[in-house]
C-alpha cells in the first residue's frame, strides 16, 4: 500500500495532523498501535457503567482554530466550563473556593486576608497576560523565546512561588495558584522555570476565555473521537492494532513504515506522533538520524512525576470543611491538597532524598456531578492526579506492590479532608509513570513528552522538520509542548502541506 501521508500514532495530535492533511487532499493513513485511538485523550468503560477519562481529564488549551477549521462541533465535540475553578480544604476545617464570580471570590479570600482580594485580581491579570502572550506564540513556524521582552523572559524563567508571592500572602491561596506551575513537572514551586509552566496552563482559550478550564462532554475520549471523525470525513484512513516497528529510510529519505505484522506501508511523507526518544532512538536506525538529534534525544529530560488514580465511588466525598453528601459547588471544582507552598516544595524535595513524596500534592476532579451519565445512578468518578512519584526513583526501582501502597497513601491523604472516602471506594485504577509509558507510549511516563522547563521549550523543543527528508514530528515533543492543545499536530500538517505544494510547483 502506498499513501501520500502516513502518521505514526493516533493520539489527538496525530489525529489533528491527519484531519488537516486529508482536508488538503492528501491520501492519509493513521497507524495506532493500540486497539483504540486517542492516546492520552482516552475514555473507556473501566468498570461496568463507569466511563472514565483514563489519562487526560480536563480541557483548556485545545486550539479554537482547530475546532473551527475541522467543524468539530458537527462531529460531537462539546466542552463546558469547570465552575467553581478550585477548592482547597484545610485540616483545620477552613477552605478556599474560587470560581468565576468576583464577589464570591472576594468573600472567600477575605475570610483569610482582605488585602489579598486586590492581590488575587492583580495575579489573575498577570497570569492571563502571560498566558495570552504564550498562546499567540504557539503557532509560530520558528518558535523563539526571544520574542518576549526581557522582563517577561525573566518572569517566565523564575519560579511559580516568586510569581504568586509577588501578589498574595495567604498560604492556602498561594499554594492553590502555584499548583499550575508544577503539574506534570519535575520541579517544586520554588524551582526556576516553574513560572513558565504556570503561564502555560493559563494559555488556553478552548472555553472562550483566556486561561479557563473545563470538561469535554462525554469525557476526553469524545475530543479524540470528534477529531477522528473529522479526519475520516475528509478521507483519512485510521487503523488500530497496527504497531509500527520501524521507519524505513531509503537514500536519505523516510520512505515506508514497517509494521509488527510484517506489513509495509509506503509513504511519500511520514509524520510521527510518538515521543522524540521513541522516534529517533527506537523507530529509526541511528545511522539515519543526524547525530545532533541522537544526542538531543538521549539527553531529553522525561522523568515523569505523575501518578494517576481513578476511583469509582458509591457516593460523593463528604468534606469536613463543607459537609454534605449531596452535590455542592465544591464537588464540581478542582479539589486540591495543597495547603502551602512549603508543602508542595517538600513533596518534590522528598523525591531527591526518599524516592517518592511522603505527603503528595493532589489535584482531584469529578465530572460526574455535572454529567451523571458517566457513572451508574448515584455513583461518581473521582480522578486524582498525584505528585511526586518519579519514573526514575532515587531509592530503588519500581515494584508491582508499589501501586497499591501509593494508592493507599493518596486515599489516606485525601481522607484527612473527606473521611468517608475510605468507605465509598468501589473500584480503583492505578497508573504510575511506568504504566503511563507502557499504556500510552510516554517515555519515562512524562505527560508532556518531556519537561516544559527552560532548556526544553520554544526553539529548544524538537523541530517539526527532522532533518531527514520526508519525516516530520507532530507530537508534544515539538513546540509548544504538552497538554491537549492540538498545536503540534496542526503545525506539522501545515509544514507538510506547504512542503508538498512547494515540491509540486518545482
Amino acid at each position: 500500500m502506498r499513501y501520500q501521508v502516513a502518521i505514526v500514532g493516533g493520539g489527538h495530535n496525530g489525529l489533528v495532523a491527519a484531519a488537516y492533511c486529508a482536508r488538503a487532499g492528501l491520501q492519509t493513513i493513521v497507524l495506532e498501535r493500540r486497539p483504540v485511538i486517542g492516546g492520552a485523550t482516552l475514555s473507556q468503560e473501566i468498570w461496568p457503567g463507569y466511563r472514565v477519562s483514563v489519562a487526560s481529564y480536563v480541557c483548556s488549551l485545545f486550539d479554537p482554530q482547530i475546532i473551527a477549521d475541522l467543524d468539530l462541533h458537527a462531529h460531537g465535540y462539546e466542552a463546558y466550563r469547570k465552575d467553581p475553578a478550585s477548592f482547597t480544604p484545610l485540616v483545620d476545617g477552613r477552605s478556599l473556593l474560587l470560581g468565576s464570580d468576583d464577589a464570591t471570590n472576594a468573600r472567600e479570600i477575605a475570610a483569610f486576608d482582605e488585602r489579598d482580594i486586590a492581590g488575587f485580581a492583580a495575579f489573575e491579570a498577570e497570569a492571563v497576560r502571560l498566558g495570552s502572550l504564550l498562546f499567540e506564540s504557539f503557532d509560530d513556524d520558528e518558535p523563539s523565546f526571544a520574542r518576549f521582552d526581557d522582563a517577561t523572559q525573566a518572569t517566565l524563567h523564575g519560579s511559580a512561588a516568586d510569581l504568586v508571592e509577588r501578589y498574595v500572602r495567604t498560604p492556602v491561596l498561594q499554594a492553590t495558584l502555584a499548583t499550575d506551575g508544577v503539574i506534570g513537572t519535575g520541579a517544586g514551586p520554588r524551582d526556576p522555570g516553574t513560572a513558565y509552566v504556570l503561564a502555560h496552563h493559563y494559555a488556553g482559550r478552548a472555553l472562550g476565555a483566556q486561561g479557563v478550564w473545563g470538561f469535554v462532554r462525554g469525557g476526553m475520549g469524545a475530543l479524540a473521537s470528534a477529531v477522528a471523525d473529522a479526519a475520516r470525513t475528509h478521507g483519512a484512513t485510521l487503523r488500530t492494532d497496527a504497531p509500527v516497528e520501524r521507519i524505513v529510510v531509503r537514500d536519505g529519505r523516510a520512505a515506508a513504515l514497517q509494521l509488527r505484522d510484517g506489513t509495509t506501508i509506503e509513504a511519500e511523507t511520514i509524520l510521527v506522533n510518538a515521543a522524540p526518544q521513541t522516534t529517533f532512538l527506537q523507530l529509526l536506525d541511528r545511522s539515519d538520524v543526524p547525530p545532533a538529534l541522537v544526542r538531543k534525544a538521549e539527553g531529553w529530560r522525561t522523568n515523569g512525576m505523575s501518578f494517576k488514580l481513578n476511583l469509582a465511588l458509591g457516593e460523593l466525598p463528604n468534606f469536613i470543611a463543607r459537609p454534605g453528601r449531596e452535590a455542592q459547588p465544591h464537588h464540581r471544582a478542582t479539589i486540591h491538597v495543597a495547603p502551602t507552598i512549603g508543602y508542595l516544595q517538600r513533596a518534590f524535595d522528598d523525591t531527591q532524598t526518599r524516592g517518592i513524596s511522603r505527603e503528595p500534592m493532589l489535584e482531584c476532579f469529578m465530572q460526574t456531578p455535572t454529567e451523571p451519565g458517566l457513572a451508574p445512578a448515584g455513583k461518581h468518578i473521582l480522578s486524582i492526579f498525584a505528585q511526586y512519584f518519579p519514573y526514575d526513583r532515587t531509592d530503588r526501582p519500581w515494584r508491582p506492590a508499589d501501586r497499591e501502597a501509593i494508592a493507599d497513601v493518596i486515599v489516606a491523604t485525601l481522607a484527612r479532608y473527606a473521611p468517608n472516602l475510605r468507605t465509598i471506594i468501589e473500584h480503583r485504577q492505578m497508573m504510575a509513570a511506568p504504566d503511563l509509558e507502557a499504556l500510552i507510549g510516554l517515555p519515562g511516563g512524562h505527560i508532556f513528552h518531556g519537561e516544559l522547563l527552560p532548556g526544553q521549550i520554544y526553539e529548544d523543543r524538537f523541530p517539526v522538520r527532522t532533518g531527514i527528508a520526508g519525516l516530520y514530528l507532530c507530537g508534544s515533543g515539538t513546540h509548544p509542548g504538552g497538554c491537549v492543545t492540538g498545536f503540534p499536530g496542526r503545525r506539522a500538517a501545515s509544514a507538510v502541506i506547504r512542503d508538498v505544494r512547494v515540491h509540486a510547483g518545482s
